[in-house]
Order: structure tokens, then C-alpha cells, then sequence
């Protein structure tokens, strides 16, 4: 993939993901994965994107975090070699990201589309405290005894880690550590197992990040009982990850004043465990790169789990939606198909029976037989209106079809009210209801109206058709059938003469046979005319669900992810962040060969 291609894709990504951080900001439940979200976004923009534009290994980036009051800004003192950081007291004071780097040359700033979210750099020095989307560089004085680290890294003072939903001043810690190619995680005696950070050191060891963790602020006699401590009930039980554990403890003001000579023994270690994790440059930026691939592709249905409770409320209405087609569609066949004759079909029996007649001089034949049943075709047509009810008027076709509709969409408005306070979703669908909805149901259901009876026509006329024209187009099997047919009738009159002789009951036997052959072939006919009549009922139904039911039913469950709904921008994030991922694959996997 050429470098538009991938900075699309990345962008593309990120922005998906983004999004699925934004949706979920608002949900109280879906608290906990809004971190993890902004950091699979951080990581897509600041580090594998870079990473695919073939930007410099160098500078590698170090990113100090911690909890609020930890003693960040002193440890970015300490690895800088100079009193830049801002350390205070008050909790929560440094509020943007700094980052520190040497004094001489230019900062080799990636030039990624997108680096680094929201934050724009400050072009003038502002107090750590500054709560705005901005980070700043600071430079540290040249200075041969503390530059040895500045030269190929970058040291980065964090905001605190203070709440896990990744709101505030949070959001530009998580930047900084998905660009960051080594963590330092600072905890102080008092507060080194604190709900917060934890998670937030979960997360960062399980994005595949080497973290090195510090202790400060305790009794040099308590460090190493606290560090085993610290090891064993905090670390132990979190990814592995974490390469070292040091410990730093009370400093005076003369060491935090100048920590490069006067805190050697604490920061020598440190600075040391750093510059082992960061070269070569090219390794560590592919580590970097190839863990936080990882974390992206194995994290895939995490990162998606967010929208569990939409994708199941989505569901929940696609399902009501199918409930309402299928009573619609049962509606339908019982009040109207099931009662339907199709008189067209009628008269198709009748042109059948009359192709089965013999043709030519046949007819001379034909007709004496017809001569012949006339008692039967009287007392026939004596039975038939007297056992016979008068057929009750039938239901027109459409006042059927908008009833069904009718209770169709009463159903599902109804439902929507009742479930309102389940999930957002039917808010939404109920206020659609409020503000035409239906309406366009209906006007949809028109124009699939119009489709309907334009094929409807077509079909149950062809079928008919087709009853008496299949046999007018094979002359050899109508012949047949009018042979056999013929033959029934000679059989059944020779019979009846053989079996009573030569008297006058041949006048009642002769006609008796030969309606007993037609009522055979009539009753042949009808049951091959009910079959196609029952076949033009399942076509029409067929139809309906084609050009009615279906196309409504498909337009009703698609209605909540369209029109530029939340929903629909949650559904194009969840339809392309799979495939994004996959393509990202082929392009890590491309760079990395």
C-alpha cells in the first residue's frame, strides 16, 4: 500500500475508533474501556501511523506517569538532569504534557497527520498547570555530565492518572503514552497501590509497553522491604511487562536541586535501565510498533465490546421488526389468499375438459356422450344448488393489506414506548414514531403496493394459462389424454352392456357409466386446477413478502443506523474497524519485512 493509502487507513481508523470513545463517554457503564479506546486511537496516530511513513527512529520517547502527587516531576528532573519540572505539592498541578530534550539543534517532530490528537503545541514557556489541550518542550541547558540521555530521547512530565474514564486533562496523558516507547510509572510509599493508577499500569503493560516502575518518597531503611512489596502484591498481579523496580527515596533539597550530581546513586540506575530500553532506536521504535499492533488485534472484541449493549438493542428492534413481518405476512394469507378463488381458474377447468374432448369427426362421438350424461349433468347441477352455501362476500385485497400494516406498526410503536427507558436506542425510535415514521412506512408500503399488483397480474394470469397452453403446445400429450379419456368412456359403456345385456336397463346403466368416467376426469381436472389455484396462493404470498413485507421489514430494521443517527455512525465504525485492522496488518507486516 502506497503512503496515501496508509495515511488514509490510519486516519480512518483512528477517527473510528475515536468515535467509539466518544459514544461510549456518555454511557456509565462503558466507563472503564473509554481509557483503553483513546489509547488504541493514540497508538493508530502517533505511533504505528508514523511508524508506516517511515519517519526517524529517533528521538525515542520516555513518558513519566503516575497518580496524582506521585513524584513525577521529580523523576523527570532526575532523568533530564535538570530542574525543569514544575514540583509542587498540589495534586494535579502539571495539567499538560512537557517534554524534555537537550538544548542544542532541532526536535525531530513526526510529521504524521494527526500526531498526538488534539494537543497543538505552546510556541511560548506557560506554567505546568495550564489546563488546555497543548503540550510544550522545554530544553535542557547544555551540559556534558547530564546530556548523555537527552541526546536521542525525549523525557515527557505526564498529568496525573485520576480517573479511569480518560476525561479531562487525562485524554493528554494517554496521547503521550501511546506515543511513548518507554514508561516510567512513579508511585509514592503512601499511595503505591491506588485503584486508578493500577488500571491505568494494567492497561500499559497489557499495550505491550516496558515499563519501569519507581518508588519514591520512603525511608531509605523501608526501600527494599517496600519494593519486594510493591513487587509481589501490585506487579504480581498485573501483565508482565514491567522490566525493573527501583526505588528512590526521601531527597534533600540539595539533591532535588541538582540531581545529576548530587542523587547519583538513584538516578545513575534509572537513567541506565532507560538507555537499555531505548537502543538501538530502530529496535525499540519496532517493538514499540510491533506491541502496539498487538495490543490492537488481540484487544479487537474489547475494543468493540463497547457497543455490546447497542448491537443487542439493535437486535432486540431487527427482531420485533421480523415478529411484525411474520404476523403480517399470516395476516394476509388467512383474511384474504386462504379464501381467494382465483376465478380465472375456474374458467381454466373448463377450457381443460374441453381440449380433453375429441377434435375432428371426434366430435360426432363427443357429442352423443354428451347426449348421454345429460341426466347426470342435471341432477349434477340439481345437487350443486342445493347442498351449496351462498359464498359470503369477500374481503377486498387492500383494506386487508393496511390492516395488516396497521397492526404492524401499532405493534412496534408500542413497543417503543414501553422499552424506553431500556437503552437510548428506543428513545430515539419512539421520537421517530412521534415525528413521522409511520407515515413514511406507509408511503413506502404505496410505492411497494404499486410493484405488487404490476406482478401480481402477470403472475396469476401466466398460471392459469398455463393449465390448458403446456397441453395446447404438446400435441402428443393431449392426444394421449384425449385417447385415454375416450377409451374410459367405450370401457365403462361396453362394460355396463356386458354386465346387464341386451334390456332396458341399458337406458339406465349406459348414461350411468359414462357419467361416472366424466366425473372421474372432471374430478382429475379439478384437483390438478386446485393445485396450480394453490400454487398461485403461495406465488402471491411470495410476492407480497417481496414487494411488501420484506423491503418494509428491511427498511424498519435499518431505520435506527440511518438518516445520520448515532446509530448509524456506530454501525460504519463496527463495519469498518475489523477490516481496517486487517489491512493495518498487511501494512505493519509490508514495513516490518
Amino acid at each position: 500500500m502506497d503512503v496515501v493509502g496508509n495515511r488514509l487507513l490510519v486516519s480512518q481508523l483512528a477517527e473510528d475508533l475515536g468515535w467509539l470513545e466518544e459514544h461510549c463517554r456518555g454511557q456509565d457503564s462503558q466507563a472503564d474501556h473509554v481509557g483503553r479506546l483513546r489509547l488504541a486511537a493514540a497508538l493508530v496516530r502517533n505511533l504505528i501511523g508514523p511508524f508506516l511513513e517511515t519517519q526517524a527512529n529517533l528521538p525515542i520517547h520516555v513518558a513519566v506517569v503516575g497518580g496524582a502527587g506521585a513524584g513525577k516531576s521529580t523523576i523527570a528532573n532526575m532523568l533530564s538532569g535538570a530542574v525543569l519540572a514544575e514540583a509542587n505539592p498540589q495534586a494535579g498541578f502539571t495539567r499538560h504534557p512537557i517534554a524534555y530534550t537537550h538544548g542544542n539543534g532541532q526536535v525531530h517532530w513526526t510529521t504524521h497527520l494527526g500526531f498526538l490528537g488534539p494537543l497543538r503545541k505552546l510556541h511560548i514557556a506557560s506554567p505546568s498547570s495550564l489546563d488546555e489541550d497543548v503540550y510544550q518542550v522545554r530544553r535542557v541547558p547544555a551540559d556534558d555530565s547530564t546530556m548523555t540521555l537527552l541526546d536521542e530521547f525525549i523525557i515527557w512530565d505526564c498529568p496525573d492518572m485520576t480517573t479511569w474514564a480518560a476525561s479531562g486533562y487525562v485524554q493528554r496523558l494517554l496521547e503521550v503514552a501511546a506515543l511513548a516507547d518507554v514508561i516510567v510509572y512513579v508511585a509514592s510509599d503512601e499511595r503505591y497501590n491506588d485503584e486508578v493508577p493500577t488500571q491505568f499500569l494494567k492497561l500499559l503493560l497489557e499495550a505491550g509497553k516496558p515499563v519501569i516502575t519507581c518508588i519514591v518518597k520512603m525511608r531509605e531503611a523501608d526501600a527494599a522491604a517496600l519494593v519486594a512489596h510493591f513487587q509481589k502484591e501490585v506487579l504480581g498481579r498485573l501483565p508482565a511487562g514491567a522490566v525493573g523496580c527501583l526505588a528512590v527515596p526521601h531527597l534533600t533539597a540539595e539533591q532535588l536541586a541538582d540531581p545529576a550530581r548530587q542523587a547519583p546513586a538513584y538516578r545513575v540506575p534509572l537513567v541506565n535501565q532507560v538507555a537499555v530500553l531505548g537502543k538501538p532506536a530502530s529496535t525499540a521504535r519496532r517493538r514499540s510498533v510491533q506491541s502496539a499492533f498487538n495490543f490492537l488485534i488481540r484487544g479487537q472484541d474489547q475494543l468493540l465490546s463497547v457497543a455490546r449493549n447497542d448491537l443487542v438493542a439493535l437486535n432486540d428492534w431487527r427482531a420485533l421488526v421480523q415478529r411484525g413481518q411474520i404476523e403480517f405476512d399470516t395476516r394476509y394469507w388467512n383474511e384474504y389468499l386462504a379464501t381467494e378463488r382465483f376465478v380465472r381458474f375456474d374458467a381454466s377447468l373448463v377450457r381443460l375438459l374441453e381440449l380433453l374432448e375429441l377434435p375432428g369427426l371426434g366430435k360426432l362421438l363427443s357429442g352423443t356422450l354428451w347426449v348421454v350424461r345429460t341426466p347426470y349433468r342435471l341432477l349434477k347441477g340439481l345437487f350443486t344448488k342445493t347442498l351449496s352455501r351462498p359464498e359470503g362476500g369477500a374481503i377486498p385485497e387492500r383494506p386487508v393489506l393496511e390492516a395488516a400494516l396497521a397492526g404492524w406498526l401499532d405493534m412496534l410503536r408500542k413497543e417503543t414506548a414501553r422499552r424506553g427507558e431500556a437503552h437510548p436506542l428506543w428513545v430515539h425510535l419512539d421520537q421517530g414514531f412521534h415525528s413521522g415514521l409511520a407515515d413514511l412506512a406507509r408511503e413506502r408500503f404505496d410505492q411497494g403496493f404499486r410493484a405488487f399488483q404490476m406482478g401480481l397480474a402477470d403472475e396469476v394470469e401466466r398460471t392459469a394459462r398455463n393449465i390448458y397452453e403446456e397441453l395446447e403446445k404438446n400435441p402428443v400429450a393431449l392426444n394421449t389424454l384425449r385417447g385415454t379419456k375416450f377409451a374410459l368412456d367405450v370401457a365403462a359403456i361396453s362394460g355396463a352392456v356386458i354386465a346387464g345385456g341386451l334390456n332396458v336397463w341399458d337406458i339406465v346403466l349406459v348414461p350411468l357409466a359414462a357419467s361416472v368416467t366424466q366425473q372421474l376426469v372432471e374430478l382429475l381436472g379439478k384437483q390438478y386446477v386446485d393445485s396450480q389455484r394453490e400454487r398461485a396462493r403461495l406465488r402471491q404470498q411470495a410476492l407480497a413478502t417481496q414487494y411488501l413485507s420484506g423491503p418494509l421489514a428491511e427498511w424498519l430494521a435499518q431505520w435506527p443506523a440511518s438518516g445520520g443517527s448515532a446509530f448509524e455512525r456506530l454501525h460504519l465504525a463496527l463495519r469498518r474497524i475489523p477490516a481496517s485492522l486487517q489491512n493495518l496488518a498487511a501494512a505493519v507486516k509490508e514495513k516490518m519485512s
